[in-house]
């Protein structure tokens, strides 16, 4: 269990309503009930680690990042307009933080060599070592690009979601979102032909747009 579990630990556990909706959640976190905050964690910290994981590949922070999109949640559930689409709301908090964590360099390094208990997963286990050591130019090659241009890019090839919640996302239209990816696209083409263990995907015909 990832550490941001313990963001509710310290309030008093309370009884919570079975089969609970996105509506009433909300409400819920609006209201400050006890068990909302738990139960929007224990639902959503996965789908925000694999969002943060796709942008900014394996970091020993993660666990921080994700902290710190739920605090932002918790502190701005009033923005919350839409119950329903409670995880786009997420996914926008998150992909600001990840631009922030990018654009403060933060990091290192683009690739955090760390134990591989410590490091989020990239690629399926049994995966041969030609495509793990593809998989990691992927992220070397992603990792240059400008910040926006890598969340679009991330978002709809590597997360595999459409257009419009790229868009949403990001907070911009569909037609930016195009341009950026467009963009992107022509960036990684040329950066992945040029590395070596990127080369030969790329004559095969290979298009990088879905993990």
């Amino acid at each position: 269990m990832s550490k941001v579990l313990r963001l509710a630990d310290a309030r008093q556990d309370a009884p919570r309503p079975a089969g609970e909706d996105a509506i009433e959640l909300a409400r819920a976190l609006r209201e400050g009930e006890a068990w909302a905050e738990r139960a929007l964690l224990e639902q959503q910290t996965a789908h925000v680690e694999r969002i943060l994981t796709r942008i900014l590949g394996g970091r020993g922070d993660l666990d921080d990042l994700v902290q710190e999109v739920f605090v932002r949640a918790f502190e701005r559930v009033e923005e919350l307009r839409e119950p329903r689409a409670l995880r786009g709301w997420l996914t926008a908090i998150a992909v600001f933080v990840a631009r922030e964590a990018i654009r403060a360099g933060k990091r290192r390094r683009w690739l955090v060599f760390l134990p591989p208990e410590e490091t989020p997963e990239l690629v399926n286990a049994t995966a041969s070592p030609e495509i793990r050591a593809a998989v990691r130019a992927f992220y070397e090659v992603v990792g240059g690009l400008e910040a926006d241009a890598r969340i679009a890019f991330t978002l709809r090839f590597v997360e595999g979601m459409e257009l419009a919640e790229v868009a949403g996302a990001c907070g911009v239209s569909l037609a930016t979102i195009k341009r950026r990816l467009k963009s992107a696209e022509a960036e990684f083409a040329e950066r992945g032909r040029a590395h070596e263990a990127l080369a030969g995907w790329f004559e095969e015909g290979t298009r990088w747009q879905r993990s």
